[in-house]
């Protein structure tokens, strides 16, 4: 790690952000580096000094007066300069969630109409409500296909569920479930099981999320998940609304954010995925604990709204067992590995998206796993090739890519040996270690 790296790290290394190896290359580099170590210091000194101070205010009800100073004097401060700066700059200023979540308040309702300011402190106060957890656990109903990947949205589809369990502390472990495929870290490594295919991957360390769980873990993580939400109203403009409801005999508070992706209408993964999607976000708390309690999130889509996630049940704090953190694998189960070159596989690093897709459909059609095999970053086992075996490439598209990522993706139509038929695209992304372009989804 030269010094540029570094010193774009030491923010997050104050704030102990970074994974393992981030962090060895950073703190090793810090002993032989006497210039990058007198930043450091300052930074750490900074944080310590300012983390105190937002501790402290976190800890003071400040929604009363900011609001009373709302209603004295019509204040309007240079909005994108303010919030700007304390986004792009809040690592640097060593500010914690709690504290972020006080500093982010104070200044949007400052700068937000007064009819979307009740709006604005219900999320703040359950961002500070749920700013402590040692555990949670989310009960979901979520549009998509029970053996696809955790974050594919798929609004023709029936409602599957999908469980959470998560351990803060004393040390941090999770478990992401569906009913055709598990995610789970022990606090050691991170594994992924797909049951319909029989294959699962390991990593050899803890991780935060992984497998394509990342935003149920943005749901979990719900103190950041408001103040991403705070953020986002005041950088993006969106529009956010409140009402009070009464449920069960209790008074509830009604927040409901429209997001927006930013996306072209015509883009490809448009709506395929949470972060794709324009939604709505309708957040209930309850106004005595001020913990959220419910979340439902509508697709605007080309055909209409639909729903395509629904959180019934947020338990916090609950004590978790220990075997949730655990599983047994089939003994017959196959590991999925990363891609290797080897003498000989030049050819298939020289190929095109489309030469790619065809020389895949071929091997599949022909059943020579062997080169099939080269263009998957999943283990062909028995059912993927019983489902593959005999295909028939009727025709192939020319490939298209998205504005989300570096995939392409390559329209086919093809015949399996028991006469089904099947148009869709197939995606493909470039594996860096390899050159070649490796199936990501589609089949």
């Amino acid at each position: 790690m030269n010094c540029a790296e570094c010193r774009d790290n030491l923010a997050a290394l104050a704030e102990a952000l970074l994974d393992c190896n981030e962090s060895l290359q950073c703190r090793a580099h810090l002993e032989t580096c006497a210039d990058c170590r007198a930043e450091y210091e300052a930074i750490t000194r900074l944080q310590q000094r300012l983390t105190a101070r937002g501790e402290a205010a976190a800890a003071v009800r400040i929604v009363e007066p900011v609001m009373r100073r709302i209603h004295r004097e019509e204040y309007k401060p240079e909005r994108e300069n303010i919030m700007s700066r304390l986004l792009k700059y809040r690592w640097g200023f060593g500010l914690g969630a709690a504290a972020c979540a006080a500093v982010i308040l104070s200044v949007i309702l400052l700068t937000t109409p007064r009819a979307e300011a009740r709006a604005v402190e219900a999320l703040a106060k359950g961002a500070q409500a749920a700013a402590k957890l040692n555990s949670i656990h989310l009960r979901c109903q979520l549009r998509t296909v029970p053996f696809d990947n955790f974050a594919a949205i798929m609004p023709d589809q029936g409602f599957v569920n999908i469980e959470l369990w998560k351990q803060f502390t004393p040390e941090l472990k999770w478990r992401v479930e569906k009913p055709g495929r598990v995610a789970l870290m022990d606090g050691k490594s991170t594994l992924l099981f797909d049951r319909h295919a029989n294959f699962a991957m390991r990593l050899d360390q803890p991780s935060a999320s992984a497998f394509d769980t990342e935003w149920l873990h943005k749901m979990a993580d719900l103190s950041q998940t408001l103040n991403d939400e705070l953020q986002a109203i005041q950088a993006h403009g969106w529009p956010v609304t409140v009402t009070t409801e009464s449920q069960g005999g209790r008074a509830k508070t009604v927040v409901t954010v429209e997001a927006k992706s930013n996306l072209p209408e015509d883009d490809y993964l448009k709506n395929k995925f949470f972060e794709t999607t324009d939604t709505r976000r309708v957040y209930v708390f309850d106004e005595e604990s001020e913990l959220l309690e419910s979340v439902n999130v509508t697709m605007h889509g080309s055909a209409g709204d639909v729903s395509v996630l629904e959180i019934n049940q947020i338990d916090y704090n609950t004590l978790i067992d220990a075997s949730v953190f655990s599983i047994e694998l089939p003994a017959d189960v196959s590991w999925m590995q990363k891609q290797q070159s080897t003498p000989g596989d030049e050819k298939y690093s020289n190929m095109t998206a489309e030469q790619s897709a065809r020389t895949f459909f071929e091997a599949c059609g022909r059943g020579d796993w062997n080169e099939a095999g080269k263009f998957t970053m999943f283990p062909l086992t028995d059912p993927i090739k019983q489902y593959l075996d005999g295909l028939e490439l009727v025709s192939l598209g020319t490939p298209f890519g998205s504005a989300v990522n570096q995939d392409q993706f390559v329209p086919y139509n093809i015949k399996f040996k028991n006469g089904d038929v099947k148009k869709f695209n197939l995606a493909l992304r470039k594996d860096e270690q390899t050159g070649r372009w490796l199936v990501d989804g589609g089949l």
